[in-house]
């Protein structure tokens, strides 16, 4: 676990580092969240608590690598990865456009990669529980987010799943998995994650 973190922490400490994106959007260091903390935020930012799951400590530096915050990956209805970005270099912004548009006709690019139900295995509730099967929809957008990224919950996360919500040509199923350091995990294991991050950040 600890081999991932020199390349997987980069992306909370370039932002959470930088004083002027902590300044514009409330950007904070990364700390261990509850499950009332991750609520709390996700109501202050307009957020849906009902589809919020968390991420298994064994595999969450292996989630996190190369990934932005706030991101989303879409599956089809049989779980098939959907890719939406145009090129490698593409960010985020390319969802504002997608999920609006996501439609049961359309021919997408879907690269023979991860498949919806292997990353359902990955996730646990807000307590530490194994999450059960999420009913049936023509796709699933996975929003990942976390409470350190501040504003850009408000003005990225809430924003896909009302646009998510609100596409009227299929059924679209939101689930919104939280990425911040879980008070539920083990303590051997909070030790190794949180206590990796700190010195990555003191270097």
């Amino acid at each position: 676990m600890k081999k991932h973190f020199l390349s997987l922490m980069a992306v909370f400490f370039l932002l959470s580092c930088n004083p002027i994106m902590k300044k514009m959007y409330g950007i904070k260091d990364p700390e261990l969240e509850s499950e009332k903390g991750i609520k709390k935020s996700a109501l202050k930012n307009d957020m849906d608590t009902s589809n919020i799951v968390t991420v298994y400590s064994r595999v969450y530096p292996k989630m996190l690598k190369g990934r932005s915050i706030p991101d989303a990956s879409i599956y089809d209805s049989r779980g098939n990865y959907i890719e939406y970005r145009q090129s490698d270099t593409s960010c985020n912004a390319g969802l504002f456009e997608f999920i609006p548009n996501l439609n049961v006709d359309t021919k997408y690019n879907q690269p023979d990669s991860s498949n919806l139900s292997v990353e359902l295995f990955k996730f646990r509730d807000l307590k530490g529980n194994p999450i059960k099967e999420v009913e049936k929809a023509d796709f699933y957008v996975l929003i990942y987010w976390a409470v350190w990224t501040g504003k850009l919950n408000k003005n990225h996360v809430k924003v896909w799943e009302d646009l998510a919500k609100n596409n009227k040509n299929c059924r679209v199923k939101v689930i919104k998995v939280n990425l911040d350091f879980q008070e539920h995990w083990d303590i051997a294991d909070q030790e190794i994650i949180v206590g990796s991050a700190k010195k990555k950040k003191m270097k």
